[in-house]
């Protein structure tokens, strides 16, 4: 099962994880939004495997849109940063759509423009881990092979769709 992470920090708030979880950590990381910390502590991923989801707007920029959300303002990393940790660890890119939206509340045609990558990608996961029927219809005719959730995910290989339900559980 791949695990949830986004932070690297010593900060008390589950969008944190310290360096000694992530060394610990046994399972695949997904990684959701690729800050800039995971950079400055990239050397705990070594001999880890896992997909960094990025955020296509802000790639280089800040997470200013989800302060209601954590507990302070982080910077993302940049593409070139993004690729060096591709090139170096088991990680690859998986798309966590352009701005962060609750993907339930938007038109298909929203849906599609937000999910769609700016390059082929295999893995995607949920905003916020929330999906309904149209979210995963569209997902998979753009033609992710998996899906990501945290709140509504699917550890029941026998479900309908459950290769788009694959529930992340975060890092303990």
């Amino acid at each position: 099962m791949m695990v949830l992470a986004h932070n690297i920090g010593g900060i008390n708030h589950s969008n944190y994880n310290t360096r000694q979880q992530i060394l610990d950590c046994t399972d695949p990381i997904g990684f959701d939004g690729i800050y800039r910390n995971v950079y400055e502590n990239q050397d705990v991923l070594e001999n880890k495997s896992g997909i960094f989801f990025v955020i296509g707007n802000y790639i280089g920029k800040d997470n200013q849109f989800d302060l209601p959300n954590v507990p302070r303002l982080e910077t993302y990393c940049t593409w070139e940063e993004i690729d060096e940790m591709v090139s170096k660890y088991d990680f690859e890119i998986g798309w966590h759509t352009w701005s962060h939206p609750d993907l339930t509340t938007l038109t298909e045609d929203e849906i599609m423009k937000e999910t769609t990558p700016p390059f082929p990608m295999d893995t995607f996961a949920y905003p916020y881990g929330r999906y309904n029927e149209l979210v995963i219809n569209c997902v998979k005719r753009i033609g992710y092979k998996k899906a990501y959730s945290v709140t509504q995910g699917s550890t029941n290989p026998s479900e309908t769709d459950y290769t788009y339900k694959l529930f992340r559980d975060y890092i303990r």
